[in-house]
This record gives C-alpha cells, structure tokens and sequence, in this order.
C-alpha cells in the first residue's frame, strides 16, 4: 500500500474513530460528519486506480447518505461497519504491498520522514525491531530521539594526567581481563592503557559471559565516568561503568571517523543489543539527510518574540553540537534556556501540548451546560450558621466556582488545598448550590472510609436544612442499594456520597448537575467520564489534597481551570516535626512523648511501611505492622487500648477499627499507609513514622496531615536509620523546615519526576523526547502564553494548518481533541 493511500486511509478512519471511543460517548461531539466522509472518500476514489478499492470506499460513502437523521442505533452500526471496511482495505493493500515495498524503496533511493526505519542505510529489520522499543517507528522519530548527554572528545585526557577523583573520558586499548575473589565475591577485572598509563574498569556483579565477550584484549575502547583511587592496589579506577558510556572498536576500526572522534559527541539512551556507535552512525545519517525536511510550525511571530531558531536547524545543533561551542550540560536549566538550539527543541515540544489543552479547552466550553443561580437564599442561610468563619482563600475559590456556575457551558475545574485547608466546606456550598438551583450532586471518593467520613460530616451539616444525603458503596446489602438507588433515580436524594459503586449501569440520576471527584489522582480516566455521563453535561470539580506544583499542573491539567486554597483555617497550630535516628535512647524519649499525650486523653497514630515480617535480610531494620501491634500492646503502652489497619482487612474489618480510633475507644492507632487518605480525626494529636526514609517526600505530607486536625498542637515524628542516602536525607530534612505542601510538592518533583509523583498508573500524563517541565519551567510557561494567545485570536487556527495537523497527530488521540472541520 502507497504511503499517500495509507495516510487517506487513516484522515478517513479518524473521525469515526473518534465518534466511537468510550463507547460512543463522543458520538454527539461530531458535527457534519456525513459530509466530512463524503468529501473524504470522494478525494481517496478520485486518485486511487484500484476498482476494487473504489468499489469498497463508494459502499463506505454511500452508507452515510442521510446520516443525521438516522437512529442513534443506526448510526452506531453505520460507523462500526465503515471501521470495518477500512480494517479490509488496509489489510488487502498492505499484504499486496509488502513484497513489493522493500523493491521500490531501492530503486526510488528516496525516503521520507514517514516512512519505516527499517529501510534506512545500516538499519535493517532486527535493529528497527529494537529501535521500536524506545517507540521510534518512523524515520522522523529518529530525529527527535535526542542524547541524554555530550561528551567533550575533542581533547581526550591522557591517563598519566588523572591526579584526581573526577569524570574524564579516556581511550585507551585493553590489555587484560582476569576475575579476583573476595571472600565469596567475585571481582571482574578489564585494565586498559593509553601508553601514558593504565586505568581498571570493576564489576562486583557481573555477568562474566557478556563482559568476557565484549572486552577482547586488543580491542580499542572508550570509557567515561567517575575515576577513584584504589589504595590497596594503587591503581585508577572506574567501578561499573554504565553499557551506555563504554564504546568497543576492534583493532583495525577507524578511530578517526569525525562522527565518533574530535567533536563534542552525543552519548543517546540504550537499550539491549545496540550500541552507542551504532546508534550514533544511525542518527548522523538521518539528520544529515532529513532534518532539512522538518515544517516550522511555530509561527514567525512567535519565534522571533522568544528568539527561536528553525526547527531543523535546532534539531541538528542538539543532535551533533558544532565543535566550536561549549558543552551543554543537558540536566542544566541555565544552559538548556541559553542555547537557542536547545531551547527551540523544548518549546516546539510544550507549544504542540499546549496548543492541544487550549483546544481542549476552548472545545469543552462549546457544550451546552446548566447555567446555574449563585448564592441563592438557602446556600447563604447554610454559611451563616456554619460555627467558623470562611476563610479569604475559601470566599476566593468559591467566587471563581460561582463564577463558572453561572456561565452557559460547563465547569472543569481543579481544586487544589493542602491538607486541613477546608477543601470539603467549599464542594458542600458547591453543590449545595445546585440543588437549590434543582439538581442533584455528588461526590465520589476512593476508599469507603473517607466515604464515611464525607457522609457523616455532609448529612450532619444539611440536615435541619431538609436536604436529603445518601451514601451509595460497595459494601450495603442488595435490599438497602436499591432503596438507595430508588432514591437516586427519582431525586429524593439531593447528595449522593459514595465509592466507585456510583458508576455502576443501574445508578440513575433524575437531574445531576453537579459532580465533586475527592482525591482524584486515585481514579482513572474513564471512571470519571462515566460518573459525569450520568448526567446532561453536569459542572464538574475534581479535588486534590496532594499539592500539584504549577509546571506539572498546567501540563497534566492545563484543560481545567485551577482553583488553590493557600490559607489554613484559622486556629490552626502548625505541626512540630521532628527526625530521629533509630536507638535505644531515641526510642525512650519518643514512647515517652507519646505516653504524655495519651495521658491527655489524645490520640496517636504509629505508621509502619510494612504488614508483615518478611526474611529478607535487607529489611531486617524495618517496622512491620502486625509485630508493633503486638509489642506497643503488650510491652509498651499496656494501658492503653492499641488497633491494627492495614490494606488486607476486609472493608468491615477497617471500617471497625476506624470507628474505634474516630469514638475514642482506640488510643493508639498501628497503621500502614491506607490512613494517609482524608480521615479526619481532630482528637489525634500525635503521629510517629517508622522507617520514615522509605516513604515519598509529598506521602509522608500527606500521612502527616492526618494530625493537626484540631487547636491542640501536634508533633510528628520521624524515625529513620543512620545510614540514609542522599536524597533520604534531603527529603527528611524538608520535612522537619516546612508544613507547606507545595514548597514539599516541588522538591518531591524535583527528587522522583512528574511519572513517579503522580504514580506509574497515573494516566494522562504528557511524554516529551527532549523537553523537561522541571528542568524547563521558564520556557514551558512562555510555550503556554503563546499557545493561550494563539488559540485565543485564532481558534481554529487557519493561520496554521500544519500546526493543527501536527497537533491533532502527537495529542489528538490522548486530548480526545475534536479538530474534524
């Protein structure tokens, strides 16, 4: 199948792709779709030679006659048959071209940004099988597949002049390999030498087949990392040098070719069975012979305001610097920002994302939604008889939610608070709001606990205003769920609470017009899509009290509008924190501090990272759950009455316990991390944190504000051991200077990357070759004010087709984007 065909193929599947995704739910989205596959098709059969393929793209054609005023039904099993007959012409053309493709490729000589890797000069099929594990199919994503660093091979160092522990690159030839035992370790050994001096290379682990097969004696090699001295040996060395900074040459390999020697040189990311040479001979072909192809799709405008170079000549500058300039340090937020090269690179990348989310944007505010009346007489009867005050930041937050209630399309709105801020109050008033307006809320949560929690306080608060609250989880009898389920559906329940049950096919809503997802990190996409199908176009809040620093938020939430509660409640005392090293003497002056507190009729809750002992003898210094029970119980704090949570108890087991702690009738809590979540326990005083250095930096926070819930002041503890790592050290550090969750969000960034904060299972979160929202929060923030501006003067940017085009193909899919015209 022709390159051009395919890609008509894939413009023509692309609108019913998007008309049936989640079920059909964007079915309602598209507009003129009839015409949109009529002109389509026309354009394909009036270009294509094939009878056969004309045939099946007039049946295709054909079937949309009439479209719009077809069933629901109907259109449905229109849509699904034309995906059909496109699967049937993409496999009949491409098995016939298959045997033809590679034949035409030689004799043309010419290629494309689009066309397979595999076809490329030194490629082949099993390198493009293993280039296609880093995601590079085509011959563009070579181009944007960029170095993690440079080194400096323009004056390599001589071993005889290492005099101190620094990273230097060395070439050298190998001389030897050999294996030493200590005690019960074996030690490989590679020496090499320049003729000036020798240098060994060290595995303490190794796999000793694979290294003798790659370190020949003879070979030329070059090395680079961290040099130490070895003073029992008295010799240089480098201990376990990483694949990707070693590089073999036999001994009658050219070790002139300027691709590898006498220039700043790429060092790219590996993966196994290919190498930093071949990889580099690859790529320097493809941006000698491609990168000229590469589109501006940044408008001149744009580029001359941020002092922007081409894309292809920035690509080419990034992927092989020019000699005569310094090395840039690529994890350096000075130098990437001071090379117009890089700094063009990583913009192109975060104005497509941003682009994409202010079309998001632009295109949720085009559905029709409930305009609701603010401030109705029942909400502000509801704020005066509330026994505190609203604070400055809440009365911000809720003018902004108001704000957008009262507007004709519907909210998407982020509300960010740290812990204890009054997040809750503020989704009450919401959507007490709409029920005075005549719909119903609700409010999803991810664990039944907090669904408790939410359900008492809620239908605490509303009662004497009449307002009916329901509490909808997995756990209720089949009798009780559908009294409650009737009560849904008929709109006798004006709040409905409850777990992921809500979206369940037989929970109706009469009317719902307000949703609040609480802790929404811990639900999927579609699990929310679902709740909101519920109803017709509900305003929408989602809340998170995991502080979300503003370059991640805008770029993993840069479609919602975002609300911040940056003020706590006043009578809040701030929490004392405090960092322990594990001993004896520490121990007794911990127990002791909790004794005192307990004796005061508070509470305490002791965090464990652990259920069970396990027999691993690395984990011999950790807590374990289960074990601490046992010994605070019986050996430490007798007198007091001792509980057990942890994630293996069944849901009434917790529930049990939690009701307990929350009555008073437990004094002192043991817990894994599942009380990190939302429970609200004002009398809870005190908390202490085993083994705190395994924990994340914003999860200890978190676990962390489930106390200073009240006036009392409060004291955490962290214990630690003595050995800690670098980065154990700074996070504990932190914790002990600051109670500010987003100063605490932005070194978590800093320390674990947008992937690892928001969790691995964490969809939606945008993937860039070369940008870095951390290490380039500047350019990242320009790259939005212009794609703001953009979008904003020129929505369906028909200044810019190539923009849109290539916008709809990195983000469409992800955004849901709707950029059919």
């Amino acid at each position: 199948m022709s390159t051009d065909l395919a890609h008509q193929l894939e413009v023509l599947e692309k609108p019913l792709k998007f008309a049936s995704k989640n079920s059909f739910k964007n079915l309602s989205k598209v507009k003129n779709l009839e015409k949109v596959i009529d002109d389509i098709s026309l354009k394909i059969i009036s270009e294509v030679r094939d009878l056969k393929i004309k045939k099946e793209l007039s049946v295709i054609k054909d079937s949309f006659n009439n479209f719009e005023n077809k069933s629901y039904d109907n259109k449905v099993s229109i849509i699904n048959s034309a995906l059909q007959h496109i699967v049937n012409l993409n496999n009949s053309c491409s098995s016939q071209s298959n045997s033809t493709q590679s034949q035409e490729k030689d004799s043309k000589g010419e290629l494309n940004l689009s066309d397979p890797v595999r076809y490329l000069k030194g490629v082949g099929p099993r390198i493009s099988e293993l280039l296609s594990k880093k995601d590079i199919q085509c011959i563009e994503d070579l181009l944007f597949y960029f170095p993690r660093k440079y080194e400096d091979r323009r004056n390599i160092k001589k071993i005889s002049s290492i005099n101190k522990i620094e990273r230097v690159v060395v070439f050298g030839n190998i001389i030897d390999l050999n294996v030493t035992r200590m005690r019960s370790r074996r030690i490989f050994n590679v020496l090499i030498s320049d003729g000036t001096g020798t240098l060994n290379l060290v595995w303490f682990t190794a796999n000793e087949k694979y290294l003798k097969k790659t370190y020949t004696p003879g070979a030329k090699i070059v090395v680079s990392g961290e040099v130490s001295y070895n003073k029992y040996k008295k010799n240089l060395q480098i201990i376990h040098p990483r694949p990707e900074d070693v590089e073999i040459y036999a001994e009658d390999e050219d070790t002139e070719d300027t691709t590898h020697f006498g220039r700043i040189v790429p060092i790219y990311p590996l993966t196994e069975g290919l190498t930093q040479k071949r990889i580099r001979s690859i790529l320097k072909i493809v941006v000698d012979g491609f990168a000229d192809g590469l589109s501006d799709i940044i408008p001149d405008p744009i580029r001359k305001e941020y002092k922007l170079s081409s894309i292809s000549e920035s690509v080419k500058e990034v992927q092989f610097p020019k000699s005569t300039e310094k090395i840039i340090d690529i994890s350096s937020t000075q130098d990437i920002y001071g090379s117009i090269a890089h700094r063009t690179v990583s913009f192109f990348e975060f104005f497509l994302l941003e682009i994409g989310l202010s079309l998001k944007k632009k295109e949720f505010k085009q559905n029709k939604g409930i305009s609701f009346k603010s401030e109705g007489k029942l909400v502000k009867k509801f704020i005066s008889v509330l026994p505190f005050k609203i604070t400055s930041a809440q009365e911000r937050v809720l003018g902004e939610i108001y704000e957008n209630m009262n507007l004709s399309y519907p909210m998407n709105r982020l509300l960010q608070g740290d812990v204890g801020s009054g997040k809750t109050i503020v989704s009450v008033i919401s959507m007490l709001t709409a029920v005075e307006n005549g719909y119903q809320s609700v409010l999803m949560a991810p664990t039944e606990i907090l669904c408790e929690q939410h359900f008492s306080t809620i239908s605490k608060m509303l009662e004497k205003f009449g307002i009916k609250v329901v509490l909808l989880k997995s756990g209720i009898k089949a009798k009780e769920k559908k009294t409650i389920n009737n009560l849904i559906s008929s709109g006798e329940a004006h709040i409905v609470v409850g777990t992921h049950a809500l979206i369940e096919d037989n929970v109706k809503f009469k009317n719902l017009g307000f949703v609040v997802i609480d802790e929404q990190h811990r639900f999927g996409v579609l699990q929310r899509a679902r709740l909101m199908d519920k109803g017709q176009s509900p305003d929408v809040l989602v809340m998170t009290a995991t502080p979300i620093p503003r370059t991640l938020a805008i770029t993993v939430y840069g479609d919602l509008d975002i609300s911040v509660i940056d003020e706590l409640p006043p009578g809040r005392k701030e929490i004392s924190t405090k960092l322990y090293k594990d001993s004896k003497r520490n121990r007794l002056e911990i127990y002791n501090t909790i004794k005192k507190e307990l004796d005061k009729g508070r509470q305490c809750y002791v965090v464990c990272p652990f259920i069970d002992e396990s027999e691993n003898p690395d984990f011999q210094h950790i807590k374990y759950a289960t074990k601490e029970f046992e010994t605070l119980s019986s050996e430490i704090f007798p007198e007091f009455k001792v509980g057990l949570l942890h994630g293996r108890m069944n849901n009434e087991e917790k529930e049990s316990v939690m009701k307990e702690f929350l009555s008073n009738k437990v004094q002192l809590l043991v817990s894994t991390t599942v009380v990190e979540v939302g429970v609200d326990v004002s009398n809870a005083t005190i908390m202490l944190i085993e083994n705190s250095e395994r924990y994340g930096l914003s999860q200890l926070h978190q676990l962390r504000g489930r106390i200073g819930r009240g006036s009392s002041k409060s004291v955490c503890m962290l214990v630690a051991n003595y050995a800690l790592s670098e980065n154990a050290d700074y996070k504990l550090d932190i914790m002990t200077k600051t109670n500010d969750g987003f100063k605490i969000a932005e070194a978590d960034l800093k320390l674990r990357g947008p992937g690892d904060f928001l969790g691995t299972k964490q969809s939606g979160i945008p993937t860039f070759n070369f940008a870095n929202i951390i290490r380039d929060w500047k350019i990242l923030s320009e790259a939005r004010d212009s794609a703001l501006k953009l979008v904003s003067s020129d929505p369906e940017l028909t200044s810019a087709p190539k923009l849109k085009q290539l916008v709809e193909k990195k983000w469409g899919e992800m955004l849901e984007l709707n950029l059919i015209s």
